[in-house]
């Protein structure tokens, strides 16, 4: 696998960590390795979110299930 393959992109932030597990539920669904990153939510960036992160390869076929 090339580095391009293995890198991570976050494709989206919530603000709702509930609505980021619905989205990768979605992605799962659909045969795409997703991630999530909250660790914003315990205060270390007053902005806050969970982040959706995905495969840098995957990102067009992400945002077409998430778009649907």
């Amino acid at each position: 696998m090339t580095k391009d393959k293995e890198r991570t992109i976050t494709l989206h932030k919530y603000a709702d960590a509930l609505e980021a597990k619905m989205m990768q539920d979605k992605l799962k669904e659909a045969g795409i390795d997703s991630f999530l990153n909250d660790e914003n939510v315990l205060g270390m960036d007053p902005s806050g979110g969970t982040e959706l992160k995905i495969f840098e390869k995957d990102k067009a076929a992400a945002e077409k299930v998430l778009a649907g």
